[in-house]
């Protein structure tokens, strides 16, 4: 999709990974504190792995060969009766020289087009603090809960990996 300001949305693939990767390498420019580290790229096979994952959904805006944003959502199946899924929006960012032009607005419209196409009517964000009113003035709406956290301390990997059905 062509946006306003010479910006192209697309959604990214497996054949995308080493770009999926230089993101990574910068994407704390996209954020609102520049100084936070960036996340660092995966293993070429590791990214491939990430944007061939069906329940993946990332796409990018770009402008005169520069990646401008990003928004990375999940598709996470529903266990009731009506729409088949709903979405995640994990993240996303607008690269500080690109923001309040429209960028961040024109990728939540390709994500709701997204939706459309595939029978999805819902998306939740767990919004930063700062975000909250970029996401309201797109239709966002709070929900009657909150989204709560719990990140389980370090431990070593395990050589096997994780078991299969448990």
């Amino acid at each position: 999709m062509q946006t306003p300001g010479g910006v192209s949305i697309r959604r990214i693939g497996p054949a995308d990974a080493e770009l999926f990767n230089s993101l990574s390498e910068t994407d704390n420019l996209f954020d609102e504190d520049p100084t936070e580290a960036p996340s660092g790229a995966l293993t070429a096979d590791g990214a491939r792995d990430f944007l061939g994952d069906p329940t993946v959904l990332f796409w990018l805006a770009e402008a005169d060969g520069r990646i401008v944003g990003f928004l990375h959502c999940c598709v996470q199946r529903r266990r009731t009766s009506g729409p088949w899924a709903e979405i995640l929006l994990m993240e996303m960012g607008t690269h500080r020289e690109w923001r309040r032009k429209g960028v961040g607005s024109a990728m939540v419209g390709v994500m709701e087009a997204w939706m459309r196409d595939h029978g999805v009517a819902e998306v939740w964000v767990p919004a930063n603090t700062y975000a909250v009113g970029f996401y309201r003035r797109c239709g966002f709406v709070a929900d009657e809960g909150e989204i709560l956290v719990k990140v389980l301390p370090r431990q070593a990997a395990s050589s096997t990996g994780p078991v299969p059905g448990s």
